[in-house]
């Protein structure tokens, strides 16, 4: 099987998966309506779906608000059964969707990830009293950690606490909340920057002093790499949008917004110049393969190698059988020479 006849078999199980879902659903839906579950005798239907269905209680909790989204409004399940929609998204679009709104609402969150459905929600129905003010809290580590807890326990409990990611929750159309964990230096070095930036921006709130960072951080990384002048830059990154334009198998590119470059279309070893019309963005892992493309993995490896896989000792075996005995064996012949894994050897 190779790679396109394995994606084609990863999109028809993908098909199969947002159908089942929908199926499902709609299942759910009607044995909801009959109270089916009260002859398993469970009193609610979330009951039913936490502990017969054996769903965690974030995930029974998505499916009945699916569920009961999918009697109100029967318009979701085609959406969510061509991908249109998805069950992260669909507890969103619960939260703001009317009889008086659907037919606007609905199209609104078609391809949104979790986080752009919130956003999009937001406007819809804003937050009607907005934080103002930054709240900063310790975690009492001696709370959340028994004193008995040996060294191993206690660093586990401390990690299980910290989040995994910052947390952002938009407010309205125009403004959005930030969580985030930091350390106590952190917390000291904005108290410093903000008393420094008080002389030219008097009374500046925790957002204008880090945007003020942020738009010097981006200013210096935008001068690292000086064999592109400044302005080819801005326009190439404006006309890509930032993201990787690497073509992908399917028609589409990759899109990456992470580690992205200013890559040469004709390699300036090759003579190519530094203007808009020969130059793109790329993310790292795509400039390094472009690279690959031109000058060959044997010239690349100088300067960039691949990651070998593992490097050891290794022996020389061959496979005989027994008379009577109907496992194949193997025996060690002689020891071979050092071989490398990685894919150049």
């Amino acid at each position: 099987m190779n790679a396109r006849e394995w994606s084609l078999r990863h999109a028809e199980l993908l098909r199969a998966e947002r159908g089942a879902l929908a199926d499902l659903l709609l299942s759910l839906a009607e044995f909801d309506r009959v109270a089916a579950y009260r002859e398993l005798g469970f009193a609610t239907f979330f009951d039913y779906l936490h502990r017969e269905l054996r769903l965690s209680r974030g995930s029974a909790h998505y499916r009945q608000v699916a569920t009961r989204l999918v009697v109100r409004f029967p318009e979701v399940v085609e959406p969510l059964r061509d991908g249109r929609l998805c069950l992260s998204t669909v507890i969103v679009v619960a939260r703001v969707m009317t009889e008086a709104n659907q037919y606007d609402v609905l199209p609104r969150f078609f391809g949104l990830s979790r986080q752009e459905a919130e956003q999009v929600a937001a406007e819809i129905r804003p937050v009607e009293v907005v934080p103002r003010r930054t709240v900063v809290t310790e975690v009492p580590v001696s709370a959340a950690v028994p004193a008995t807890a040996n060294v191993n326990e206690c660093s586990r409990s401390i990690v299980e606490l910290a989040p995994t990611r910052t947390l952002v929750e938009p407010l309205t159309r125009t403004e959005t909340r930030i969580h985030v964990t930091v350390s106590p230096e952190f917390v000291a070095l904005l108290k410093r920057a903000k008393a420094g930036q008080s002389h030219v921006q008097p009374g500046a709130s925790d957002e204008q002093v880090l945007t003020a960072a942020l738009e010097l951080l981006i200013a210096q990384q935008e001068k690292r790499r000086a064999s592109v002048p400044p302005k080819v830059k801005r326009e190439v990154r404006k006309r890509d949008g930032g993201k990787c334009t690497w073509p992908l198998a399917n028609g589409g590119t990759c899109g990456s917004d992470v580690r992205t470059e200013i890559d040469h279309v004709v390699p300036r070893g090759r003579g190519g110049p530094s203007t808009v019309d020969n130059c793109r963005v790329l993310c790292d892992v795509h400039n390094r393969e472009a690279a690959r493309q031109v000058y060959g993995h044997a010239h690349m490896d100088l300067f960039a190698p691949r990651l070998p896989r593992a490097s050891e000792p290794v022996a020389e075996w061959v496979t005989f059988a027994l008379p009577d005995c109907p496992i194949p064996l193997a025996r060690r012949v002689t020891p071979g020479p050092l071989r490398s894994l990685s894919p150049a050897a």
